[in-house]
């Protein structure tokens, strides 16, 4: 924990006077976790926002001082401090009651020392902190302010309310960029219910899974990939989530998508053993391939009854599509395997489900030549009408024996 070692015993931040870091090449002391820090106007009311400041020193504790050009407008809490070495602490800074915002724009510095002095003789940095003032109308920022702060009750205001959720800052991050890489679940949670893309790239090529990773937030990877996030896609550099965890050495994060890999692995072999013993150690049931497949419809394609039974029970959702559309059923039909199809229709699986090109598994079945199973679906409550149109459009439903296939039904 941050004990704060105030030079001055005032609350209020101090005002900026003119101070520069003496010249040389003095290392840089601390740093400024958001590129900007976004405040909410409201009349009359006292407006706040977290930041959060980094030391950067790896074992002397760093002082440090905020100092504005606007002291009767903002202050910092607290406005003077240390941080030990390699930690990082949040700062709130707060916009007093005004009926109009400021016409301004304030000027912050953060000055920081290795001792508790501030006299400029001992100066070591200098750090600006960007704030921006917004008033209603600008979405994107408040959508990405509420998302820094993890306030995901403004941010579910925001996203109800309509409009763009994947608005994008000077870097190409969405809101859900920043969140993940905040370590926010419910606010990445808002986001994607609210229609953000868990895949979205920024101006590095990097997803919110990718900054979740790099972050170590090994709670919003879980949840990110159980919402459909790609562990594959990779930064313009070529480096993949798993990649730049272990370089960084979040080993919890690396554990998390390469025991999706193995869930996937076990799943598809039919190992029950390995697959349960993955799943005792929290392992992750949601993770995906290129193609948008998971660990049941690798068990189902491969008719592994007692996986897909295991899974289910795990919390692996029976509707799950991959990219175009196939659901477990979809694959367990185009494997010709009935026990495997049967069961996903008594675990509660739609035997009117559509691929992105309108095959249900009726139309494949029949389509394919797999008379017990369309036998099975239509006593299940596959609609007769599926089956007429797949009587003439086998030349249109063609299946394949992998599980990106392509089957049509128009």
């Amino acid at each position: 924990m941050v004990r704060p070692l105030c030079f001055q015993n005032s609350t209020r931040s101090p005002p900026l006077i003119p101070m520069e870091a003496p010249s040389g090449a003095s290392p840089k002391l601390l740093e400024v976790s958001e590129t900007e820090v976004v405040i909410d106007f409201r009349p009359n009311a006292k407006c706040r926002r977290e930041f959060h400041l980094r030391s950067l020193h790896p074992t002397l504790p760093v002082h440090f001082k905020v100092q504005t050009s606007s002291p009767d407008t903002f202050h910092v809490t607290p406005p003077c401090g240390s941080l030990p070495p390699l930690s990082s602490a949040p700062l709130h800074l707060t916009l007093r009651p005004h009926p109009l915002p400021p016409p301004l724009r304030p000027r912050f510095l953060i000055l920081s020392s290795l001792s508790p002095s501030p006299s400029p003789s001992v100066l070591s940095s200098a750090v600006h902190l960007r704030v921006v003032v917004v008033c209603g109308g600008d979405r994107r920022r408040r959508l990405h302010a509420a998302a820094a702060a993890g306030d995901d009750e403004e941010l579910r205001a925001l996203v109800e309310g309509g409009g763009e959720v994947d608005g994008r800052d000077g870097e190409g991050r969405t809101a859900l960029h920043v969140a993940a890489g905040r370590g926010h679940v419910r606010c990445a949670r808002v986001l994607v219910g609210g229609g953000a893309a868990p895949d979205a790239r920024d101006g590095r090529g990097r997803t919110p899974l990718w900054a979740a990773a790099a972050s170590g937030k090994a709670e919003v990877v879980a949840a990110l990939l159980e919402m459909g996030a790609d562990a594959a896609v990779a930064d313009a550099r070529g480096r993949a989530p798993a990649h730049v965890a272990r370089d960084k050495g979040h080993q919890a994060v690396v554990d998390v998508l390469e025991c999706g890999e193995m869930v996937m692995t076990a799943a598809r072999r039919g190992d029950v053993c390995r697959l349960r013993s993955l799943l005792n150690k929290r392992a992750t049931i949601h993770s995906r391939d290129q193609y948008g497949t998971t660990a049941l419809h690798s068990a189902a394609i491969k008719g592994h009854c007692e996986a897909m039974a295991l899974l289910v029970e795990s919390g692996a959702d029976v509707e799950s599509a991959d990219v175009e559309g196939h659901t477990p059923l979809h694959l367990a039909v185009e494997s010709g395997c009935a026990a495997a199809a049967e069961m996903l229709v008594d675990l509660g699986a739609n035997v009117n489900a559509k691929t992105k090109r309108g095959a249900t598994p009726l139309c494949m079945a029949a389509a394919i030549g797999h008379d017990g199973i369309a036998r099975l679906l239509l006593s299940r409550g596959a609609t007769t009408a599926t089956a007429a149109t797949a009587a003439t459009a086998t030349s249109l439903c063609a299946a394949s024996s992998s599980s990106s296939s392509s089957v049509s039904c128009d």
